[in-house]
């Protein structure tokens, strides 16, 4: 009985040794965010938003720029926002980008998106900029309900392949470098807003209406 009782101590021990691990999307020197192909400006604490997303490695397939990755195998883990230094994201265990996730001895996928902060501070705003749709394009935002309002938005175009996230305690694996299997940064484009007209376009545009309606009836 005793070492049956010692037994599983052990192995709750080990359980809780893999049961969860450190992950840290922080920036280091290798990382790089632009827009545009151009390399961001110093920008104010909170100017710019970031998501981390994560994968069994068993789906090899990294999220398309284009695609929402919820909807294409990955799981949303965890959000920050930018810091004070040109081109550089939070991650640090004073900020939300460090992730505190379930694993055990396998290894896991990393993605990231980013956008600017006038779309809005969650994921949730970023589906609603490109109307809830799977496909995150100029066209779907266009047919969306925030069609006037413009933004960035980039996911990167690789992932951080086979990360083994560190048991608590440890070193913290961290996501960036020129190293293979880390992401090397990720470009943000601009989504156009759709011009509406100017209410007074519209009521020039009402009045010629009616005037070209009267014109008719006279003839």
């Amino acid at each position: 009985m005793k070492k049956l009782i010692a037994l599983a101590a052990l192995m709750g021990f080990a359980s809780l040794s893999f049961g969860q691990g450190i992950v840290s999307f922080a920036n280091n020197n290798s990382t790089k965010v632009s827009t545009n192909g151009a390399a961001m400006t110093t920008a104010p604490v909170g100017t710019w938003y970031y998501a981390l997303f994560r994968t069994g490695s068993a789906n090899a397939a990294g999220p398309a720029s284009s695609v929402d990755p919820t909807t294409a195998g990955w799981t949303l883990v965890a959000s920050g926002t930018n810091t004070s230094a040109a081109g550089r994201l939070s991650g640090n265990q004073t900020t939300e980008g460090v992730v505190v996730t379930p694993t055990g001895p396998s290894t896991d996928d990393y993605a990231i998106a980013g956008w600017s902060a006038n779309i809005g501070v969650t994921w949730a705003a970023v589906q609603a900029f490109f109307g809830n749709s799977a496909q995150m394009t100029q066209a779907t935002h266009d047919a969306g309900s925030q069609a006037a309002v413009g933004g960035w938005f980039g996911i990167a175009p690789s992932f951080a392949d086979n990360i083994i996230a560190q048991p608590t305690g440890s070193g913290i694996n961290g996501l960036f470098g020129t190293t293979a299997g880390l992401l090397n940064g990720f470009n943000l484009s601009f989504i156009s807003p759709v011009a509406t007209p100017e209410p007074t376009s519209m009521a020039l545009l009402g009045l010629g209406s009616a005037a070209l309606l009267i014109f008719r009836r006279r003839k």
